[in-house]
């Protein structure tokens, strides 16, 4: 059975960095890191080939905004409610100050969280924080009495492969879904290209 807990319990949740402008927690420097923003994240999940490389200051501050594997980024800055999971492949990366970052207190809670924050319900908690008219923000410390339904430590190792292997059929049907459309495609161009040829050689006749 299910505890429902404030987020508070279970996480940390931070602001992204702030790259540029007053209050600005990072300097131009040479450490290279991978910036995660909003625009990163495309059915709640993060695009990795799309994030820029740049370069700051190491520092304590910069070096605390590292994102973990399984972190969940939220969003921040928008007018789009929007939620990704870090995956453990993604190395030496921040999130700018468009989205927030939860932290999860057992690494195990990672895959819930992100579940928890994409359902409809999570949607919707982090939509009622929103504060704004034209840009929607949501600032970290509203998120910490968010009330989540923590399952037992016993079944979420159970939950976390369930997610897994929903995200391996997604990704299977997406994979299926491109070769489809590629193979229409290609099909209806060199269709209307052979086509094109016959006409051309036959007028070319008369």
């Amino acid at each position: 059975m299910s505890r429902l807990v404030p987020l508070s319990e279970v996480a940390t949740v931070s602001q992204g960095l702030v790259m540029s402008g007053h209050g600005a927690g990072a300097r131009p420097g040479d450490w290279v890191v991978q910036e995660v923003s909003l625009g990163n994240i495309e059915s709640d999940r993060i695009d990795v080939d799309s994030l820029n490389t740049i370069m700051l200051e190491f520092n304590p501050r910069t070096e605390r905004h590292l994102l973990g594997p399984y972190d969940v980024l939220v969003t921040a800055r928008s007018t789009k409610v929007k939620s990704a999971l870090v995956p453990a492949a993604l190395s030496r990366a921040v999130a700018n100050s468009t989205l927030a970052v939860v932290r999860p207190r057992a690494p195990e809670l990672g895959v819930f969280l992100w579940w928890f924050f994409t359902s409809r319900y999570g949607r919707a908690q982090l939509q009622a924080r929103m504060v704004g008219s034209t840009v929607m923000l949501l600032r970290a410390r509203s998120l910490l009495d968010v009330e989540v339904p923590v399952p037992p430590t016993r079944d979420l190792h159970r939950i976390a492969e369930l997610i897994e292997t929903s995200e391996r059929a997604y990704e299977a049907a997406i994979r299926v879904a491109e070769i489809r459309h590629e193979t229409l495609r290609d099909y209806f161009i060199e269709d209307l290209l052979r086509h094109g040829e016959r006409r051309s050689t036959t007028d070319a006749t008369h």
